[in-house]
């Protein structure tokens, strides 16, 4: 038997749906190359795509490539068009990125909170309080996956009572649970983070060789607004934490690190809505060597 979780149990998240989207412009720009043929950053955060991904009007949250880097997932949240949000995508088509639209992928799953790739493209994670779960299963977060077959993905499978989940590219998943995960999920290996460690590990993302994990916590002192932590992994010891503020001067949270490991991105609220920025992941390297 199943039961469905009803989307007035999850307070203050903001959920995501499908929808019409308006034209973002006339003319849409002509955008060709690497993450929308922006410039890349270096050890200085800039705003990801302003006025394409990075739009006055709503606030955006995730910004994800997929790993061949032809696609771009985000989202889109706002009071008066979009109150409970939307997944958008950007693909390239014919050589040029084309102008967003909503993601068919999610679109028929109702509400859909922060959803996560691993980072050989094999696996989604999302929250959904519109799809059924077990009837067994306690909590008001559930978490589902879906797997990559030849030609398509396979129907939502309920995974955890959960927000956010990462993985390496080995396949290990690492998730913030605490609760009993599915009986029989098909990952090798699952790191559960919950009883880790003695500090909040919130939307938690591991790099895709599974050295680091980047987090933000508010409670740990930090350098400035960015609530960004980065802790680093020694066959499963794991170091003390470190904040981001003294490289990321933005009120930064919600980090997820580009498939090729190259990119951190991340949302900052430095607007009234906020908008996602990005980062060389060098800062990663200076932090762990003590530069």
């Amino acid at each position: 038997m199943i039961r469905m979780i009803v989307p007035g149990l999850i307070l203050g998240m903001c959920l995501l749906h499908s929808g019409s989207i308006e034209a973002q412009a006339a003319d849409f720009p002509v955008l060709q190359g690497s993450y929308l043929g922006q410039d890349p950053p270096g050890r200085t955060a800039r705003i990801f795509a302003p006025g394409i991904v990075s739009v006055e009007r709503f606030s955006t949250f995730i910004c994800i490539f997929t790993p061949d880097g032809r696609e771009c997932f985000f989202d889109w949240h706002g009071d008066d068009e979009y109150p409970r949000g939307a997944v958008l995508t950007t693909r390239i088509e014919n050589g040029v990125w084309i102008e967003p639209e909503i993601a068919d992928l999610f679109s028929g799953f109702g509400d859909v909170f922060l959803p996560t790739l691993s980072p050989d493209g094999r696996y989604w994670f999302f929250t959904s309080p519109s799809l059924p779960v077990p009837e067994e299963v306690g909590g008001r977060i559930p978490m589902f996956f879906m797997e990559r077959t030849q030609s398509d993905w396979t129907t939502p499978a309920w995974f955890a009572d959960a927000i956010h989940a990462s993985a390496t590219l080995d396949g290990t998943v690492y998730i913030n649970s605490g609760r009993p995960l599915m009986p029989g999920h098909p990952f090798e290996r699952v790191v559960e983070l919950y009883d880790a460690f003695p500090f909040d590990i919130g939307h938690s993302v591991i790099s895709p060789d599974g050295s680091y994990l980047i987090f933000d916590n508010s409670d740990l002192p930090r350098v400035g607004d960015c609530r960004l932590f980065v802790i680093f992994n020694d066959d499963g010891d794991w170091s003390d934490p470190v904040s981001l503020g003294d490289h990321i001067q933005q009120h930064a949270f919600c980090a997820w690190i580009s498939a090729d490991g190259k990119y951190l991105f991340f949302h900052s609220r430095d607007t009234a809505k906020g908008n996602i920025y990005w980062i060389s992941t060098d800062i990663i390297a200076d932090i762990r060597t003590g530069r």
